[in-house]
C-alpha cells in the first residue's frame, strides 16, 4: 500500500478549499511571520505563539476584511490576500480591541 504523505495531504486539501481560503492561509502565514520577526518580545516561543495566533485570525478574520475589501474594489483574490495579510500581522491587535469593544473591563 502506498500510503498518502503529509505533503500529498496537504496538497489534496489546498486542491479541494475554495481559492479565497487557500489566498487566506497564504498571507495570513506571511502576515504572521512579518509579525513574528519584528515582535519586541525576546523570547522566540512567544513570538511563535503571537505568529501563530496572528495566522489563525487571519483564517477567521481575514475573511471578512477580505469580503469587506473585494466587495468596494472588486479585487476577488487580491482583495483575500490583503485581508489575510492584514490579520495576520495586526490580527491578534484587532481581536483585542474588538475584546475591549464588547467585553469592556472583562477582556483585560
Amino acid at each position: 500500500m502506498n500510503e498518502p504523505t503529509i505533503l500529498q495531504a496537504i496538497k489534496t486539501l489546498m486542491g479541494n478549499s475554495p481559492e479565497h481560503l487557500n489566498a487566506l492561509i497564504i498571507s495570513g502565514a506571511g502576515g504572521a511571520y512579518v509579525r513574528a520577526v519584528f515582535a519586541p518580545q525576546s523570547s522566540w516561543r512567544k513570538r511563535a505563539l503571537e505568529g501563530t495566533a496572528g495566522a489563525v485570525s487571519a483564517i477567521f478574520l481575514g475573511g471578512v476584511l477580505g469580503h469587506l475589501i473585494d466587495a468596494i474594489t472588486g479585487a476577488e483574490t487580491y482583495a483575500y490576500l490583503a485581508g489575510g495579510f492584514i490579520m495576520g500581522e495586526g490580527g491578534i491587535v484587532a481581536v483585542q480591541a474588538v475584546r475591549r469593544k464588547f467585553l469592556g473591563d472583562e477582556a483585560k
